[in-house]
């Protein structure tokens, strides 16, 4: 794919993607989507659900289609301009439930309540829009909006918590906008025993596949993202390996 298109585009609003994408060393701007929470979900397209890794959710669950999503309607917001647009999903599942946002801080308590002590998985799905406006067919030039997608899975393995833990960091306010609960980069990280596969994608935005799809989208500059990750935990103060088996 041609190196042409360097202006990125990040499609969420979470200042932890904002964060770990900044790590990469490349400028971007940020352009909001609230599809979800304008509950305008059209079927998806059928070479879409083609195209994504296959995962075991329902496809309204999908978080790479939940990525999409946002993608296709920044990009609609921004139709006139070539450039790469970035989004993600994350996902908490314990035995196939998906546990999303609480609700309230009760909705929050009783999450936690499930997770204690036991092991769950987190799914972060990634998608990329490239735009390559030099295209003609015959005398009119046209547009052509190239989709890529991935998939990250990790294991996380919360700790056995007390009544009185779960009320301290409820407390917080950190669990209320938090996918199952709970932060990992924050106080959450305490409740957290262990973690089997990418740290990054529990935290939002898997720095790893995040820096293959940018570079296949054509982005270049991009920082290797094992010293991405490396740098991201000195700045917040952890250890440089928090678990033997966790990744970037």
């Amino acid at each position: 794919m041609a190196p042409s298109v360097q202006t990125l585009v990040l499609a969420s609003a979470s200042p932890r993607r904002r964060e770990l994408l900044a790590t990469l060393g490349v400028p971007f701007t940020i352009q909001t989507s609230d599809i979800e929470e304008r509950g305008d979900l059209h079927a998806v397209p059928e070479h879409i659900v083609a195209a994504v890794p296959t995962c075991s959710l329902a496809l309204h669950d999908h978080p790479t289609i939940r990525a999409w999503r946002k993608v296709a309607d920044v990009r609609q917001q921004r139709p006139e301009q070539p450039e790469v647009i970035l989004g993600a999903d994350t996902v908490v599942v314990l035995d196939g439930a998906v546990l999303n946002k609480p609700a309230d801080a009760a909705h929050a308590r009783s999450m936690l309540e499930q997770l204690s002590g036991r092991t769950h998985m987190v799914y972060t799905g990634l998608c990329v829009c490239t735009t390559l406006p030099e295209h003609h067919l015959h005398t009119a030039a046209y547009a052509v909006d190239t989709y890529i997608f991935d998939l990250v899975a990790s294991t996380v393995t919360i700790d056995t918590l007390t009544s009185a833990d779960i009320t301290t960091y409820v407390a917080t306010g950190e669990p209320l906008d938090k996918a199952g609960s709970y932060g990992i980069q924050g106080l959450g990280g305490r409740l957290v025993r262990n973690v089997v596969g990418s740290y990054t994608a529990v935290v939002g935005l898997p720095l790893p596949a995040t820096t293959h799809l940018l570079a296949t989208a054509g982005m270049t500059g991009l920082h290797d993202p094992v010293q991405a990750f490396q740098g991201w935990l000195r700045a917040h103060r952890k250890e440089t390996v928090l678990w033997p088996s966790t990744l970037p």
